[in-house]
Order: structure tokens, then sequence, then C-alpha cells
């Protein structure tokens, strides 16, 4: 799922402007991108909040256009892809999940690049509860309805032959983290960093995505009409993500020293959750396509998507 972004100085208050003002030219004769992602907290993190602190996403979309950037921040990947189609923002930044259920729902909405591949995910249990997935039989693992979180919980117990045996539960993390804690939840999903922590504190990975050879990505999405109207930006957008992809790259412990430092958390916990293979310096690269397509596979066998399509056509067949 996506870990990003920039900025919080514009919260979900835009929401209530941002139809109004939309993506229009200004004096200077470019126009405002109002790019919208997940940020329970607004907290600055991520690939593009990188590109952001180091000026790479601004200059690189400056050519095509662009003269300001403004973030919106929302607590689902799904609620940013309301946004999308709401108008109120012009590209989604967030995980597979959102993505390809949005794509399932309107043909209009178009794939700008990957920005991230090889997302793991966590299964983490209740101290003192089961230390594999096994042991869940008959008892409940939390994840938020719609996002990668909800499809790894289902991944891994379709995994060990175990669906239907254990229930998945809408909740949202913060709320399953405080219930793993006062042992009220019996296991969650959880991604970066906070699995990590949450491990050095007693609490068993039960499974992840990575120990199947499964894996999530970060996707950027936009609806055809605002690409059509801005003709150039799909392609300064990739050039955009990969430039900052490449930079994350060549500079990787400064990159995780500075995500320890905006998320609070510690260095090594950072660089146990985070590897940078998961910064592809292409839009489309074919690993991350495979990882799409099978993320795909899986919500179109789970019911979980609204009409059927191309992932690799989608991707531009480019991979």
């Amino acid at each position: 799922m996506l870990r990003f972004l920039v900025r919080a100085t514009v919260a979900l208050a835009v929401l209530a402007s941002g139809v109004a003002c939309g993506s229009n030219d200004d004096s200077s004769g470019g126009y405002t991108l109002r790019i919208g992602a997940t940020s329970p907290t607004g907290t600055p993190v991520g690939s593009l909040g990188w590109g952001d602190k180091q000026g790479t996403l601004a200059e690189q979309l400056k050519d095509a256009g662009v003269d300001k950037i403004e973030y919106s921040f929302f607590q689902s990947g799904s609620d940013v892809a309301s946004a999308l189609f709401a108008g109120a923002i012009d590209v989604a930044a967030i995980g597979d999940n959102p993505a390809l259920r949005a794509r399932s729902k309107d043909p209009k909405v178009v794939l700008l690049a990957l920005d991230s591949i090889n997302g793991d995910a966590w299964l983490v249990g209740a101290r003192g509860g089961p230390a594999d997935i096994q042991g869940l039989v008959g008892k409940s693992v939390t994840a938020p309805q719609g996002t990668i979180r909800d499809r790894a919980a289902k991944q891994l117990i379709d995994a060990a032959g175990l669906t239907g045996k254990i229930e998945v539960r809408d909740v949202p993390t913060p709320e399953s983290i405080a219930g793993l804690s006062s042992g009220k939840i019996d296991a969650t999903v959880v991604t970066g960093a906070s699995a990590m922590e949450l491990q050095y504190k007693g609490f068993p990975i039960i499974d992840s995505l990575s120990r199947h050879g499964l894996g999530s990505t970060g996707t950027n999405i936009a609806l055809s009409a605002f690409t059509e109207q801005h003709p150039e930006f799909a392609e300064a957008w990739r050039q955009a993500v990969t430039a900052v992809n490449s930079d994350i790259k060549e500079n990787f412990d400064e990159y995780a020293t500075w995500v320890a430092q905006t998320e609070g958390t510690q260095l090594e916990f950072v660089k146990e959750s985070t590897q940078p293979d998961e910064f592809n310096p292409e839009p489309f690269p074919k690993q991350g396509v495979d990882q799409l397509e099978a993320a795909y596979e899986f919500l179109n066998a789970d019911g979980s998507l609204e009409s059927q399509y191309s992932v690799r056509e989608w991707a531009g067949a480019q991979s």
C-alpha cells in the first residue's frame, strides 16, 4: 500500500474547496496539481514525500505546466479514489487494491505509474496468542476493508488453505493495534516499520506476504479527462516518479534516516521493513506489473471487482 506523502499543510478540508477550484490554470499559465494520498496522521513519509523534500517532483513536473502542488490526506485508499471520482483531486497515490477496484468501476481511470513494488505486509498476533496461522482457526484477523492489508489477510489465509476458517473483520489499523495490546483482537495485518516495532515489543509475526513470494505495488492513477486536458502530464509524472525512486536507491541510508525521523520510529525498524528494491527506477517494471496482475486475479476470484479488464493493457502493455 502506499507509503506517502508530503507537507500536511492541506488537510481534509481541501475536499470542500477542491471541486470548486479544480486544477484551473492560473495567471502564470500553469496549473495547480492536486494529489490525494493515504495518511492517517498527515505525517510526511514515503517516496513522494522524499521527492517533495528534495524538490524533484516539482522540478520534473514544471515543464508539463504544473506550478503548484497541493495535497489532501485520507484514511484509506478507497477514500482517495472516491475523491478522484468526485473531482476533488487530480492524482490518487494509493495501493493496488483500491486502484484495481477503481479501474473495474470506470474504464476512464488511467494508470500513470507504479511508484513502488515488492511491498510486504505482516500478520501480527497478540502477545501470548497463536504464533502460527493454524492457531487462528476459529478466530479472526482484522484489516481495513478494501485495502492492501485486507487483501494480504485473505491471501495469507488462502495460502495456508484456511479460507472460510478464519474471519477477516473490517477494523481500522489504529484500533486493531490497540486491540492487540488489550488482547481483544487475535491478529491484524500491518505494513511498514510498525510491524517491526510491534515485533520488538513482543507481538509475534505470524506470517507475511514475502514468505509466499507475494508482494504489493503502489499505484498512481488519474482520470482520462485530466490527462487529455494536460497531454504532457502523464509522461512528466512517470519521469518524476522514476527520478525520485532512483534518488532513493542511490541514497537509501539517508532516505531511511529521514523516514525514521518523520515517522517517529527507530532506523532499524525502517531498514527491516523497507528494502531498496521496492523503489522501481522505471514506471512499469515487469515484476511490478506481475504483482499488480496477481492482485487483480485474486480480487477478481474473490468477487471484489465490478468488471474485468486486462492489467497489462492498463499498464500500456509495457511489461
